[in-house]
């Protein structure tokens, strides 16, 4: 099964296409070039280096948030108007589930992705290994980066053995702060980790992901600024 895999919520936009669980082709941003420009152009780019037309994809999937307003928006439209045109099954992924998840999951690792939402806050949720994969154990939610630190804290307290996997964009801006508190127990920054990474994304896919691609959208953990603003005015 050949799926065409797509993210633009972080500030690296990328495409992969997978085969039997396994990408083929994976291509991604780089520069400040918007992603309303990169993203089709990396689209195009994995089709042509796994050497297929999208005629031959038998799937295709889009990370859909949490992360940028905006380019949630953008790979989201693209990729659902490509499947509804194709008439192929659409699948959408969770930006927490798949950062949380860009290595196999190990027993005594708690993985932390932290996307930054502004003002301190960070769009985040818990993970715990299960059957070799992290699954959330707290909901996704929109969190003072302090109360991330309360809670991780507390989590370490209940199990001397835990260590701690930060990833996502806001990783390298509070890891000073989870040092801080729990030191050894963080592991070390790693710009790897920052970004999305597509690689095990389809072993995330199942059923359950599987979106009508007319109704699919963006996955909000709270409104825009420009949203919030507008109701304070009113």
């Amino acid at each position: 099964m050949k799926i065409l895999l797509g993210d633009t919520c972080l500030k690296t936009a990328s495409a992969a296409i997978s085969e039997k669980n396994k990408l083929i082709a994976y291509m991604h941003s780089e520069g400040h070039t918007p992603h309303s420009v990169m993203f089709p152009k990396l689209v195009e780019q994995v089709i042509n280096t796994a050497q297929l037309q999208f005629s031959d994809l038998d799937a295709i999937a889009c990370v859909n948030g949490p992360g940028s307003f905006t380019g949630q928006r953008i790979g989201l439209t693209y990729m659902k108007t490509l499947a509804y045109t194709l008439d192929k099954p659409f699948y959408t992924l969770n930006t927490l589930d798949v950062l949380a998840n860009s290595q196999k999951a190990k027993d005594d690792v708690l993985s932390l992705p932290l996307i930054d939402a502004r003002n301190n806050e960070v769009f985040t949720a818990m993970y715990m290994n299960k059957d070799g994969f992290y699954i959330n154990i707290t909901p996704y939610s929109a969190l003072h980066i302090d109360k991330v630190v309360e809670m991780t804290v507390k989590m370490c307290e209940k199990n001397d053995n835990l260590v701690v996997m930060l990833s996502g964009d806001a990783q390298k801006k509070h890891i000073g702060i989870f040092k801080n508190a729990l030191d050894k127990k963080i592991m070390d920054y790693s710009a790897e980790r920052d970004n999305v990474n597509l690689t095990r994304a389809p072993l995330l896919l199942t059923e359950d992901n599987r979106e009508d691609p007319f109704l699919a959208q963006p996955f909000y953990l709270r409104e825009s600024g420009a949203v919030r603003m507008k109701k304070i005015k009113e």
